[in-house]
């Protein structure tokens, strides 16, 4: 029998993807979109485990899952994993261990983690799903799939991105199919069976390219002499640069031409890649891709029949989004749109507005800059006044002053300390030392000694008595400290893994500056910079081909050098073998130590890798010109001989 999970999230259209996602692992799944809703499908349905989010409307995660415990078993003991897309504060935390939660994860998560998270905490696994490359055609392995009648096209790359998926988007409409290629949430490449989007085709329409031309391209291709666009280069149609634009174009305008679907289906391939597909060199963020699409292409009846459906909920600035885009870029109108949601004026005062209003409303909506509510506008619960301990109308002396700053320094030192340095113990303490450590560590910080200052100091005082008191509770239960060395560790391989991130941040900073100082021509620190990247991240196979091609060109008449840099290329090529740069590097170098043949397979490589790689198709381009004239210089010869 399949487990049964609940989801439990207010945003309807996560709720609703992350139901396809589990579902075509073999899951049975339940959705609820309130605290209140979830305890009752929780006693109807008796799901095998939770996926709750922290900010529920009616009754938040927490007390929804507080409720639950004090349920008899197995209900009370049900396991969940709880999301927020808040910062994950030590109060988050303790809550949440407090409640048994499995695991609290900050979104966005990405969709083959929480799907491995899932699978550890079901009593039945799924039955195992075989994974195959995918491709335009019919894919064999369970997709995440649906209609974009029921989940719109903008807001499945919205959750696409939001959950850092990878794989194929296999989208079909009548006899329209287009496949997208999805790396960590981002579009990198595009297919599409539509013959007027083919660039031949583009490029007639358009007046760029003659019938006749067309025509002779299309048949050296039938003849096997490769891609149009090499063809075309090799007709001397176009240059490199034009047809690199060109495909760049082609690229963008097959994406987007999904945002006027009105309906169509679509399937999610979790892992596989596309084959031969055009690749999208987005400048912006997939927010940006949205907004404009929107504005561009989607369907201006589906935006206002939204707008009259939900008329009376009130719109207002996102609280907690899903996920924060890298980055969004907002015109001067659309600004001006975002700046009169303030939470007081309903859907319903949109709809007589202009089409350029509503559709950067609903692409708002949409990335969850905007949010919409059931009535009017409150203020988060995060945000609302509170009365500060310090704003106590109490006179303040100079010693109560004193003491505040004191207590409230150590109660922040003693946070930040594991509860064995919080006591001042070695891990393997016995109970007398505790006993002994706790002892004079409360005596000196007890509320009692602080009765006559003012309610502020008291409270911290107070603060500060329980984050010893807790740790002392903790450490001397046999069971309970166990419990807490594993979560200390745990914690300290956390901050490993958030160490190598910061890493990874900085050998790509390093990168980045080595790129800017390769393409003007300062060799040797853009050496330095690549070598400072791969001492920071060697696992990333870009960084080992750019240090290799730029250790040639410090080095360009050293042999020896020549090998160690085709070493250093060949690693990234092994590492990044779906990267464009590691195959141009590597052809580069086998040209300049008179490797023709094997420069030739690389440039093709790269070209198969990135039609519109422009360095690639220049080189593969002269090396056809060579050969024209060496064949024509041959010919001339024989006649000379006779």
């Amino acid at each position: 029998m399949n487990s049964t999970i609940l989801c439990v999230d207010n945003d309807r259209n996560l709720c609703q993807i992350l139901e396809k996602a589990l579902v075509s692992e073999g899951y049975r799944v339940v959705t609820a979109f309130d605290g209140e809703q979830a305890y009752a499908l929780l006693c109807e349905e008796q799901p095998d485990l939770l996926v709750v989010d922290v900010l529920l409307p009616k009754v938040d995660g927490f007390g929804l899952l507080e409720k639950i415990r004090e349920l008899p078993e197995p209900l009370g003991q049900v396991p969940a994993l709880m999301l927020t897309g808040c910062s994950i504060t030590p109060s988050y935390k303790e809550r949440a261990k407090g409640l048994r939660a499995k695991a609290l994860l900050s979104k966005p998560v990405p969709l083959e983690r929480l799907l491995g998270l899932v699978k550890k905490y079901t009593k039945a696994p799924p039955p195992r799903v075989v994974r195959r490359r995918a491709r335009m055609e019919a894919v064999e392995a369970p997709p995440l799939a649906g209609s974009l009648e029921e989940l719109s096209f903008p807001h499945l790359l919205h959750h696409l991105h939001g959950l850092r998926a990878t794989g194929a988007l296999l989208l079909t409409n009548g006899r329209r199919r287009k496949a997208l290629q999805v790396r960590d949430g981002y579009p990198v490449a595009v297919k599409s069976n539509l013959v007027n989007e083919c660039l031949g085709n583009r490029l007639v329409r358009q007046g760029k390219l003659s019938q006749d031309a067309m025509n002779e391209s299309l048949l050296r291709m039938k003849k096997g002499e490769g891609l149009q666009g090499q063809i075309l280069l090799a007709m001397q149609v176009m240059d490199e640069a034009e047809l690199s634009a060109e495909l760049r174009a082609q690229a963008e305008e097959k994406l987007f031409e999904v945002f006027a679907w009105a309906g169509g289906d679509f399937k999610f391939q979790i892992g596989a890649r596309l084959q031969r597909a055009n690749s999208l060199a987005l400048e912006s963020s997939p927010a940006n891709v949205i907004l404009e699409g929107v504005r561009r292409r989607f369907p201006v009846a589906t935006i206002d029949a939204f707008l009259v459906e939900n008329a009376e909920r009130f719109v207002a600035p996102g609280e907690s989004p899903f996920y924060r885009f890298q980055e969004i870029d907002l015109s001067e109108e659309q600004q001006a749109v975002l700046d009169r949601v303030r939470g007081t004026r309903t859907l319903g005062e949109f709809v007589s507005e202009a089409e350029t209003v509503r559709r950067t409303l609903f692409g708002l909506l949409v990335t969850e800059l905007v949010d919409l509510r059931g009535e009017g506008c409150r203020v988060p619960a995060a945000a609302r006044s509170r009365r500060a301990p310090d704003s106590s109308p109490e006179p303040q002396s100079d010693e109560d002053r004193e003491l505040r700053a004191e207590l409230a320094a150590r109660a922040e030192k003693l946070r930040r300390m594991s509860y064995f340095e919080m006591l001042g113990v070695d891990e393997d303490a016995d109970e007398e030392a505790l006993r002994a450590a706790h002892g004079e560590l409360a005596e000196r910080s007890h509320p009692d000694r602080f009765s006559s200052a003012s309610a502020a100091v008291r409270q911290l005082a107070d603060d500060v008595f329980q984050l010893i008191s807790r740790a002392y509770e903790t450490l001397s239960d046999p069971k309970r400290r166990t419990e807490y060395v594993l979560e200390v560790r745990k914690g300290q391989r956390e901050a490993a893994r958030e160490a190598e991130s910061r890493r990874a941040l900085e050998a790509e900073v390093a990168f980045q500056k080595g790129d800017a100082l390769l393409r003007q021509r300062d060799y040797q620190s853009a050496l330095a910079q690549f070598g400072r990247a791969l001492s920071q991240n060697s696992d990333e196979g870009e960084y080992h081909a750019h240090y290799g091609w730029c250790l040639h060109l410090c080095h360009a008449d050293d042999s020896n050098i020549a090998e160690e840099a085709i070493e250093h290329i060949r690693r990234g090529i092994k590492l990044a073998g779906d990267r464009e740069k590691p195959f141009l590097y590597l052809g580069r170098l086998y040209k300049a130590v008179g490797r023709g043949a094997a420069a030739e397979k690389m440039f093709t490589r790269a070209v198969q890798i990135r039609p519109d790689c422009v360095e690639a198709m220049r080189e593969l381009r002269l090396i056809t010109m060579r050969r024209q004239k060496s064949r024509g210089l041959m010919g001339r010869l024989k006649i000379f001989r006779r």
